[in-house]
């Protein structure tokens, strides 16, 4: 249980928390509406760990999205799932994460020049990837350790930043110099970016065939998480957008640091960026751990060559691949389009694989339902889900289509690979 909690949280707590809201604050206007949003995604995070619990509980096995699509819907609905997992998922968080992660290094390091960036992005890659390609059991141990220590330093931080927080005057004043609220799109796109930072809340189901007590330990993981991870982004969010100057915090990506040497000085500052280096580290480490899970279960089940399937458990082939992708995704996108791109497809393979507790295979029968409010939870969360990410898919093709002809590009390739692979079994 403890591992697996710990593997929620550093898929979850990552680059979105530290950079989000200081372009959202741009967006919206004010940090009332900036933490309302918050509050929405995390009730919906809270919402989607709930039903990944009631699937996680009908089917014990690794594999993820992919393997609750492929068994409720069709192999393609499946492998699309998985796809996603390979080239966005997974693939684009790692980077993303990769690359926030150098921008919050001290300047002391001198990772200044793009090149010297990109090697340090393609370095954290590269260790994380060797925590976790020779034995499960070490790797897993470090990084409950990494994200024990990244839990203490954040309650400290929101400690002394709650200390310093006069809210109901902050709250006052920046409502008081409010422009008139946004459109509906823009609170859309807001959310879906937001609600990036709350992905990973499913990472227990990527090793479910690896947990103890599977039926138990994997959903409770889940909420326990979910629940947790909420009231700290809260938190962290209502120090974020209430201690600094609006004007010095109004659509930056280095929000925490601004806010860390604002609080305490330049000592202060620089433990905020290693705090955030730690998160995004943590998290890189925690992707590189679950994704490639999935790939191994769809090897299993002939979407993928057979050389992903490991002998000894670990999926080192699946890693090294992972990580592949991962690099050249650093390369070649800036930051904000890898948060769209990401953002998009993550949130369509959630919705999808949520709704699925609708269908037959996994609804449960009339009184033993697979969750609470069933079926109203589920579909509340799937459609909601599925909305927002159109709507604010639609609004940002407007601002830079990049974004969604990278998504494209994924689907028509998942498509493409599907039909024309060779004949193999089916799912088992």
């Amino acid at each position: 249980m403890t591992s697996l909690v710990c593997l929620v949280i550093a898929n979850m707590i990552g680059a979105g928390v530290y950079t989000t809201s200081g372009y959202s604050l741009q967006a919206l206007g004010t940090p009332t509406r900036v933490l309302a949003m918050w509050a929405v995604a995390a009730v919906i995070a809270i919402a989607g760990a709930i039903c990944y619990g009631g699937l996680s509980r009908q089917l014990v096995r690794s594999g993820g999205e992919y393997l609750f699509l492929s068994r409720a819907v069709h192999p393609l609905a499946g492998f699309m799932a998985g796809w996603i997992s390979l080239l966005a998922g997974f693939t684009g968080a790692i980077a993303f994460a990769a690359t926030t992660f150098v921008n919050y290094l001290p300047e002391q390091l001198g990772a200044d020049e793009p090149r010297e960036k990109i090697m340090a992005a393609v370095g954290l890659i590269a260790l994380a990837a060797l925590l976790h390609l020779f034995q499960t059991g070490p790797g897993t141990i470090g990084q409950n350790i990494l994200v024990g220590i990244k839990l203490l330093a954040i309650v400290g931080f929101i400690a002394i930043g709650i200390a310093a927080v006069e809210l109901p005057a902050a709250v006052e004043a920046t409502d008081a110099a409010a422009a008139a609220g946004p459109s509906f799109s823009t609170y859309a796109n807001q959310l879906m970016w937001i609600s990036f930072s709350f992905a990973g809340f499913n990472a227990s189901i990527y090793v479910a065939g690896e947990a103890r007590l599977g039926k138990q330990t994997v959903r409770r993981s889940m909420l326990f998480a979910a629940v947790g991870v909420s009231v700290i982004y809260l938190l962290l969010n209502t120090v974020f957008l209430f201690t600094a100057p609006l004007s010095e915090i109004v659509g930056r990506g280095d929000l925490a640091a601004v806010v860390g040497d604002y609080l305490g000085g330049e000592t202060l500052g620089m433990a905020v960026q290693l705090l955030v280096a730690l998160s995004l580290a943590t998290s890189v480490s925690a992707m590189l751990q679950a994704g490639p899970r999935v790939y191994v279960k769809m090897a299993e089940d002939g979407m993928l060559p057979r050389w992903f399937i490991p002998s000894d458990g670990v999926p080192r082939t699946a890693i090294l691949l992972q990580a592949y992708l991962a690099t050249l995704l650093v390369c070649a996108a800036t930051v904000q389009d890898l948060l769209d791109y990401t953002s998009f497809l993550l949130s369509v393979s959630a919705a999808s694989t949520v709704l699925c507790l609708l269908l037959p295979r996994f609804r449960g029968q009339p009184g033993q339902r697979p969750t609470i409010m069933w079926p109203v939870l589920p579909a509340v969360f799937g459609l909601m889900t599925l909305g927002i990410a159109i709507v604010g898919c639609l609004y940002r093709y407007q601002q830079s289509p990049t974004s969604l002809m990278l998504s494209l590009a994924v689907v028509g390739s998942g498509i493409g690979v599907y039909w024309f692979r060779p004949d193999r079994v089916g799912p088992r």
